[in-house]
C-alpha cells in the first residue's frame, strides 16, 4: 500500500561503573571484523547489536562507548576506529550549509523521492526539534487541521523520573470521537534518546497524512477508515538530557534516567515483559549497559504507560520508529525457529515496506524483548 512506502521513506529521515564517567564518556564509530559468531558474542555482552550496520560473518560497524570498545577487546576481537568522537562528528556535519540528508553506500537509495510537506521545518536542535518545539509543532497541527486531529495529551497520571509526561496525539476523520468500528494503529519513537530522527520522520508523515488528507485518496481513505495514535517522545528524560549537555547536537545518551545508584538509565526498548530476563543476548543485566533492561519487567514508568495505552485500546498493529540500522523488524525475536500464528502476514508486510530501500527484515533473534515483540 502508499502509506507504507510513504512511511519506509519517512523513517529514512530515518556490576556498575561511576555514573559520572559513564555520563561523560566519549563515543566512536568503530568496524569490528565480527566473523563467525562475533556477532552473538558482542549481544551476550549488551551490545546492542540492532544498531549499526553488518555484513554477515565479516563485520560490524556501530557507535561505541569507550568501555563497550574494552568490551571488544576483551572479546579477542578486531576492530578500528573510523571517525573518532562521534558526538563531535555530528556536531560538525550537521553545520554544514545546505545538508539536508546524506546516503553513504550503507543508506537507502531507491526510495521515492516524497514531496516534503508545506508546513514541515527543521528544528533549532541541529536541524531537529527541541523538546518544547515538538510539543509545539503537535499544537500547530491542532491548530491547522482541528477536524483531523487531537489536542496532544497525556497517557494517564504517569511521569518520568524527571516529572514529564508521556504524550499522545490521534488522527482520524472524527479525532474527538472514539470510533469503535474504525482499526487502531500505534507509532511511536524516541525509545532511545539520541535517535533524533525517529523523532523528525514521525513529524514528517503526521504533516504528510494531514496535508493530502482529502486530495490523496488512499490517505484519505486511511484516516477515513482508522484511528492513529502517536507518542512521538517515550523517553523525554533521555532526550532533554542529551539537548541540555549538547545543545548543538551529537549528545548520544541512550537510555532513560533513572537512578541505579552508580549509574543511570534502563533501557526502554529492552524493559516490556515479553520473555524478560530471558537470557543476556540482546539485553543486559548490567546496570551500567546501554542495554540494561531494568531490575524488573515494566519497571519503568514509560513502559508502564505503552502497557496501559495498549491494554485501553484495541491496536491492531505498532509501528515503532528507530535509527542507525536498515532493519524492519518484527516479532517474535527470542528464540529464532519461534514465529508468531500470523508471522506470514508481519512477513508479507515486511517485505512489502523494505522493497523499495533493500531493508533487512525478519524477527532480529538478537535483539530480544523489545517493545515490537510485547
Amino acid at each position: 500500500m502508499k502509506f507504507i512506502a510513504i512511511l519506509l521513506s519517512c523513517l529514512l529521515l530515518i556490576g556498575s561503573m561511576p555514573a559520572r564517567a559513564q555520563d561523560e564518556g566519549l563515543y566512536h564509530r568503530v568496524k569490528v571484523q565480527t566473523g563467525t559468531g562475533g556477532l552473538q558474542k558482542m549481544a551476550e555482552q549488551g551490545i546492542a547489536v540492532d544498531h549499526g550496520f553488518f555484513k554477515k560473518d565479516l563485520y560490524f560497524i556501530t557507535d561505541l562507548s569507550e568501555q563497550e570498545i574494552e568490551i571488544i577487546e576483551t572479546l579477542g576481537l578486531e576492530y578500528v576506529i573510523e571517525i573518532e568522537n562521534v558526538g563531535l562528528y555530528y556536531r560538525e556535519r550537521n553545520k554544514t550549509p545546505g545538508l539536508l540528508k546524506e546516503y553513504d553506500e550503507n543508506g537507502c537509495v531507491d526510495c521515492p523521492d516524497y514531496p516534503t510537506p508545506e508546513n514541515f521545518e527543521l528544528g533549532s536542535y541541529a536541524g531537529f526539534y527541541t523538546y518544547q518545539e515538538m510539543q509545539d509543532v503537535l499544537d500547530s497541527m491542532r491548530a491547522r487541521f482541528p477536524e483531523l486531529i487531537t489536542v496532544k495529551q497525556p497517557i494517564g497520571s504517569y511521569s518520568t523520573n524527571d516529572g514529564n509526561q508521556i504524550l499522545y496525539v490521534k488522527i482520524s476523520d472524527n479525532p474527538d470521537v472514539a470510533e469503535s468500528d474504525e482499526e487502531q494503529v500505534l507509532y511511536t519513537a524516541l525509545h532511545h534518546a539520541r535517535e533524533v530522527q525517529s523523532l523528525s520522520q514521525l513529524i514528517f508523515y503526521m504533516w504528510y497524512l494531514l496535508e493530502n488528507y482529502g486530495t490523496d485518496p488512499e490517505i484519505t481513505a486511511l484516516i477515513d477508515s482508522r484511528e492513529l495514535y502517536f507518542v512521538p517522545c517515550l523517553n523525554p528524560d533521555g532526550y532533554l538530557y542529551n539537548q541540555s549537555t549538547d545543545p548543538d547536537g551529537g549528545g548520544m545518551w541512550r537510555k532513560n534516567r533513572r537512578n541505579n545508584g552508580s549509574s543511570y538509565g534502563v533501557d526502554l526498548n529492552r524493559n516490556y515483559g515479553s520473555h524478560w530476563g530471558y537470557d543476556d543476548l540482546g539485553s543486559s543485566s548490567a546496570s551500567y549497559s546501554e542495554t540494561y533492561r531494568g531490575p524488573g519487567a515494566f519497571s519503568e514508568n514509560e513502559t508502564q504507560a505503552i502497557r496501559d495505552f495498549c491494554v485501553d485500546h484495541n491496536f491492531k498493529i505498532a509501528l515503532n520508529a528507530h535509527t542507525f540500522s536498515n532493519l524492519l523488524i518484527y516479532p517474535y525475536g527470542h528464540i529464532p525457529s519461534y514465529l508468531t500464528p500470523d508471522s506470514n502476514t508481519f512477513r508479507c508486510i515486511a517485505e512489502e515496506m523494505a522493497g523499495c530501500s533493500g531493508f533487512i527484515t525478519g524477527t532480529g533473534n538478537e535483539n530480544c524483548r523489545v517493545c515490537h515483540q510485547w
